[in-house]
């Protein structure tokens, strides 16, 4: 095997479970993904792969070149990060990475504040709702909303946060026209949220007996968007239901605790200037907005 990249092909397979999979996750066609993989096999003189209706598996030889591809990504990861580490520098690439709604709701403005004091640090926002690896080097620092940061990474805790129960106004004025005084014996809808249980919650379940989920969303985005258009009582952070002039908190019910915000990176990485300068900053400001996440 002469040529080290086709490595990189092979794991991108064995990881995905399919060519289409791969090429999604190495950022190329499909065609290419195929194209390597043949090619390979071909040089090779032997299939690395059996390609079977519920996907690709490594056959003995596959899951042999497969095992050198995660020793040598791994040895390179760890050259990266140790490279890195050297940067004494407020300047250079940075990536952060959160989910979309922190970004939109505080974090974009963050990165914005600090690159007007930093010019010379290359920020890169990647939004995405799935967890990327700092391990893995997929990004430099990662905005997560957890009670439970993983214990292998290095970072602050910004702030903590609460929720509570809101629906639109307009919601609220048809709901007391609908029912006046019998709101406990009526068919209250609720907006749901899959993670949470397609249900409606105990709390609510005990003040409406006859409450009925309306809508299921897997995602907060769209949550805030299905209370604002009416469509039930739904449960949200305090940061995105109290700013909306479109909604109101549903009376009677006290916020209570939800998720916390935290930036971390990988340890070997916390003192690279430009890291160590964001997490610092980013923390900062995240502690100054902390009557926003806590509903306050």
């Amino acid at each position: 095997m002469d040529n080290w990249d086709d490595l990189k092909f092979v794991l991108a397979v064995a990881k995905a479970g399919s060519v289409t999979k791969a090429a999604r996750a190495l950022g190329v066609t499909h065609s290419t993904v195929s194209r390597r993989l043949t090619a390979l096999e071909e040089r090779v003189g032997t299939r690395l792969f059996d390609r079977l209706p519920e996907g690709f598996t490594a056959t003995v030889a596959g899951e042999e070149a497969v095992e050198t591809a995660r020793r040598m990504e791994a040895e390179v990861l760890s050259l990266d990060t140790r490279i890195t580490a050297r940067d004494a520098e407020l300047e250079g690439p940075l990536r952060v990475t959160a989910a979309q709604l922190v970004f939109q709701v505080q974090l974009a403005e963050i990165v914005a504040r600090f690159k007007e004091r930093h010019p010379q640090i290359d920020v890169t926002m990647n939004a995405a709702n799935e967890i990327l690896s700092l391990h893995r080097r997929e990004a430099d620092i990662a905005v997560r909303v957890t009670d439970k940061p993983d214990e292998s990474l290095f970072g602050r805790l910004a702030t903590g946060q609460n929720r509570c129960f809101y629906v639109s106004r307009e919601f609220a004025r048809r709901f007391q026209e609908a029912y006046r005084d019998s709101l406990t014996t009526a068919r209250v809808p609720f907006v749901a949220f899959k993670w949470w249980g397609n249900q409606v919650p105990k709390e609510l379940r005990e003040r409406y007996p006859n409450g009925e989920v309306a809508t299921v969303t897997d995602d907060m985005i769209t949550m805030h968007a299905a209370v604002r258009a009416g469509m039930g009582i739904g449960r949200l952070p305090c940061f995105l239901g109290d700013p909306d002039p479109e909604l109101m908190r549903l009376p009677g019910v006290e916020p209570t605790r939800y998720f916390d915000i935290w930036i971390l990176t990988h340890p070997d990485l916390k003192n690279v200037a430009r890291i160590r300068t964001f997490l610092r900053f980013a923390a900062d400001s995240f502690k100054e907005n902390a009557g926003l996440y806590l509903g306050q």
